[in-house]
């Protein structure tokens, strides 16, 4: 068994039959408590030594189960904005970020296709989807996590104009 004399208090107690309480091992000294084990009976002894033979050997940590991941949020399908009607359809810049995230919506694009195309982040992403394409009068329906443009009837592409052009001028050729 280890020598008594080299272990620290809180040690030889945890050896005792019935180890101290923390306020009663604070007031008593370290040859009290080796008093208090000499004094054990040696049945008392004997499983002292098994539990100080347990205290010398390492017990492996145990490892953490690691968090199971959450199953992704399903979004229903559901049109987000209707789209206006074809007199308040606003054309936008070409090559402009709203002329962008226009185009890519015509095809379908997800959230995340939108975030690397335009160079936003996810929440101004999808307040634009509401504001800008609202504001263009057009509208955005969500299916199978793809957001997809609703022009208004009688409209049959995204208005754009360039510098060349007008805004009057590319709503008529939008409609052709």
């Amino acid at each position: 068994m280890t020598e008594l004399t080299n272990m620290t208090k809180p040690a030889i107690n945890a050896l005792l039959a019935t180890p101290l309480s923390a306020s009663k091992l604070k007031k008593t000294s370290k040859d009290e408590l080796v008093a208090l084990f000499d004094a054990m009976p040696a049945t008392d002894a004997l499983n002292a030594e098994i539990r100080d033979a347990r205290a010398d050997e390492p017990t492996p940590p145990k490892s953490k189960a690691e968090p199971k991941a959450r199953k992704p949020r399903v979004l229903d399908d559901r049109v987000m904005i209707e789209p206006g009607k074809p007199e308040d359809v606003k054309a936008t810049k070409a090559g402009s970020k709203r002329h962008l995230m226009a185009e890519a919506l015509a095809t379908g694009a997800t959230i995340e296709e939108l975030i690397e195309l335009l160079g936003w982040n996810k929440d101004t992403v999808s307040s634009a989807l509401r504001t800008d394409m609202g504001a263009l009068g057009l509208g955005v329906e969500r299916k199978a996590g793809k957001y997809h443009l609703l022009l208004p009837k009688g409209v049959k592409r995204v208005p754009s104009h360039d510098a060349d052009t007008n805004r009057a001028a590319a709503l008529v050729a939008a409609c052709k």
